[in-house]
């Protein structure tokens, strides 16, 4: 955790992803905020998918989303290549997204887009097929 004082990010969350430490994951993704532009591909990989994993745990819903909101803007502004996230990460996170987005509504105040909107930009910039998935 010494890499969050200095700023490091990629580090912080390489030592943390590599302890396997759910717990440890979470509470540094909460005091540092989405970082995913501050990532190397591995370590954002990783996490993204640690962050389709945590989707279906309701307390853990809207820390999803912020980390998602970021990644959807961060696929839109340099495309559906961006950070080499590999095509399972990508369909286990709009998968796990959309039964997310079904089943819980995100806080009241929430104020970024809704998590609906952000499974069609995702799946749409990645040109993946929903109706694939939900087979």
């Amino acid at each position: 955790m010494d890499a969050l004082q200095v700023g490091d990010m990629d580090s912080a969350y390489a030592e943390v992803l590599s302890t396997g430490d759910d717990h440890l994951l979470v509470k540094l993704m909460d005091r540092s905020g989405p970082v995913v532009d501050q990532l190397s591909n591995e370590v954002a990989s990783e996490l993204l998918h640690a962050v389709g994993q945590f989707l279906l745990e309701r307390n853990l819903f809207d820390l999803c989303l912020s980390w998602i909101q970021q990644l959807v803007e961060i696929v839109l502004e340099n495309g559906p290549h961006v950070l080499s996230i590999p095509m399972e990460v990508k369909k286990e996170l709009l998968l796990n997204l959309h039964e997310a987005s079904s089943t819980m509504d995100p806080p009241e105040d929430w104020e970024g887009v809704m998590p609906d909107q952000l499974l069609l930009q995702l799946a749409s910039a990645w040109g993946i097929d929903l109706r694939q998935l939900q087979k």
